[in-house]
């Protein structure tokens, strides 16, 4: 095994992973997801994210004590390899990798749906090669300069968020609006198979918590403020999450007479009227093409840098700019990736798929903890009971069940997906006659 030798640029605070944590998951992703989460969810849309949240909780007390243990690049290929084997390693990792090449497209395709009916003179494949060569030199310049975008994009969405509060209580004082419990308990029509298959697609809207431990190496105390970044970004998030989207419910409880694209936005114009739904076009288009869209393929390359430095995937991967110190050939890769299926695929494809990887990568994750630190551990007490049996085993077990709960489509193209890692893994390992390649953290 390799020894570690990173030379990755470090200037993370805990600040910055934070706000690029909640910047990933979109603030303002209720807005353009809503519409999709209606019909199965039967407007309960709140309690589908709070089922979310929970389940990305313990999952992110998971990732917190890996992180606190292993502070590198990578991931759930990294927590999944030191905590069981290279092998496994390598197929968690590249479960995830999947939704991460995912993510950059879905912000592209979502960017050019809004961004077509905001000017529908511009075509919209403009939006997506506009995107991605703008983001990957902002990538290659690094992630500091990508961390400075996400501070100013996220002060848009909050500018709109806390818009739309205001105005949904002035509308409830005046009694535009009633109190109505429609977002969290819909008793009439309560299905909670369809809250599962709405988490299912959820879930994509907190995986800004993940690509925090990406940045494990760039980070300037990555043995505590990644964890604690993973910790606070699912809990603000998710309340936030939770908080818009119920008070979505009491501005419009006639859930099933919205139109599935542009739901919230005509809840926006009840709110606030024509002003309010222009800004929050212009947040989304900013939003998720430029915030979300940058900060996926930082998240991804460095995944692939990982299996690049250690092996598994060409060394090319891991080759770092001589003066940005980013890994230049990976996010290069990504953005060719996103461009090809951002003008080939239809958002309505590419979000049914894009949860498989994360949760396939949860569920090993979690197993990893219980494994590495209370079953091979000698020193068991009540804390450690909890810390690393209870926890790990309610994250898995919620990920277990909101991963059966997925489309079809999205179990065939994972199942491929792993297949084709699988293929990968043994032929570098000679049909397991060699050992999986690895990095050899022992020295740290």
């Amino acid at each position: 095994m390799e020894k570690r030798n990173t030379s990755l640029k470090v200037s993370l605070s805990t600040r910055d992973l934070l706000v690029y944590g909640i910047t990933f998951m979109i603030p303002v992703a209720p807005l353009a997801f809503y519409g999709s989460f209606l019909q199965p969810a039967n407007g309960m849309v709140a309690l589908a994210y709070l089922v979310g949240m929970v389940a990305m909780l313990f999952t992110g007390f998971s990732y917190a004590t890996m992180s606190s243990h292993y502070p590198f690049s990578g991931s759930v290929y990294t927590y999944v390899q030191q905590g069981t084997n290279a092998g496994l390693g390598f197929i968690g990792g590249w479960g995830i990798t999947l939704d991460y090449l995912l993510i950059p497209t879905i912000t592209y395709l979502i960017t050019e749906s809004f961004g077509k009916a905001l000017i529908p003179q511009l075509p919209g494949w403009i939006w997506i090669i506009v995107l991605v060569v703008f983001n990957t030199i902002v990538n290659i310049l690094g992630v500091n300069v990508v961390t400075k975008i996400s501070w100013g994009l996220f002060s848009l969405q909050a500018f709109v968020l806390i818009a739309f509060v205001v105005g949904t209580i002035f509308g409830l004082l005046n009694g535009s609006f009633a109190l109505h419990a429609v977002a969290l308990y819909n008793p009439e029509h309560f299905n909670f198979n369809g809250v599962l298959q709405a988490t299912g697609i959820v879930i994509v809207s907190y995986l800004g918590f993940d690509a925090i431990s990406t940045l494990s190496e760039e980070a300037k105390d990555p043995y505590h403020s990644v964890s604690r970044a993973i910790i606070l970004s699912i809990v603000s998030i998710g309340l936030l999450f939770v908080v818009v989207t119920t008070l979505a419910g009491f501005v419009a409880p006639d859930y099933k007479n919205l139109n599935e694209n542009t739901a919230f936005l005509d809840i926006l114009q009840r709110v606030g009227g024509k002003w309010l739904v222009i800004l929050a076009d212009i947040s989304i288009i900013l939003s998720f093409g430029f915030a979300s869209g940058q900060e996926g393929q930082t998240a991804v390359s460095r995944i692939l840098y990982a299996m690049g430095r250690d092996g598994i995937l060409p060394a090319s991967l891991a080759k770092l700019h001589s003066k940005y110190k980013t890994p230049y050939i990976s996010i290069l890769l990504v953005g060719l990736i996103s461009l090809v299926l951002s003008l080939t695929l239809s958002q309505n494809t590419v979000s049914n798929l894009v949860s498989f990887g994360a949760l396939f990568g949860f569920i090993l994750l979690n197993l990893s903890v219980i494994w590495k630190f209370f079953i091979k551990s000698k020193n068991k007490n009540l804390e450690s009971f909890i810390k690393y049996l209870i926890s790990p085993l309610i994250g898995f077990g919620v990920s277990f069940w909101i991963f059966v709960s997925l489309t079809k489509e999205a179990k065939i193209v994972g199942i491929v997906w792993l297949l084709v890692g699988f293929l990968i893994l043994l032929v570098k390992t000679n049909f397991f006659r060699r050992k999986t390649p690895s990095l050899d953290f022992s020295d740290k």
